[in-house]
């Protein structure tokens, strides 16, 4: 028991005074748009902004903040949708899920952790996103996935991958999807009467 709580301790104090780094990779295979890809009316459309952020199903409402950040933000860089209050624009609606091994995860952090990051570990996250468009017409509801790989440690990057931080891959996901979800959209012919 001495053996645990002296480990526990250590771990704490390795992750507490920055010993154990932890770098993020945006997975690529759902990167399918650009912003040079869109095509930009002349005035964007205003669109009110409505998102729900889930982990396993369950609603996480304290993320839900990051989520309206990351989304209007690349909403406005499309340069397709400007963010709305008001009642009359059309509605866009994303929900995230974030379908997580919370034990998994759990249980590589503490290895990690009681060799001081010599043993590394990869924690995936993955997303699923439900994103829709309704313009009072009918609705278009598109769904995609995507995920961020976290390593713990000292771990190997994965293949083609380039690090950052978990809150500016959290944010680039967000552009994938908000971008793939717009030029399918455009593609559809979603947002010609606009």
């Amino acid at each position: 028991m001495k053996g645990l709580v002296a480990a526990i301790m250590a771990l704490s104090g390795a992750v507490t005074s920055g010993c154990i780094s932890v770098k993020s990779y945006v997975d690529p295979q759902y990167h399918q748009a650009s912003y040079e890809a869109l095509q930009r009316p002349p005035q964007p459309i205003a669109a009110r902004v409505d998102v729900h952020f889930l982990r396993n199903g369950e609603a996480l409402p304290k993320a839900d903040g990051e989520l309206r950040a990351n989304v209007e933000r690349s909403l406005r860089a499309t340069g397709v949708f400007v963010p709305s209050t008001s009642a009359a624009a059309p509605l866009i609606s994303i929900t995230a899920n974030n379908v997580a091994d919370l034990g998994a995860a759990r249980a590589k952090g503490f290895g990690t952790g009681l060799t001081f990051g010599a043993a590394g570990s990869m924690i995936d996250d993955f997303y699923e996103f439900s994103c829709s468009y309704d313009n009072g017409g009918a609705a278009r509801k598109l769904d995609y996935k995507h995920a961020i790989h976290t390593s713990v440690g000292h771990t190997k990057a994965p293949d083609g991958m380039t690090a950052t931080t978990p809150a500016n891959a959290f944010g680039q996901v967000i552009d994938d999807v908000v971008l793939n979800f717009v030029k399918d959209l455009q593609a559809r012919g979603a947002l010609a009467q606009q």
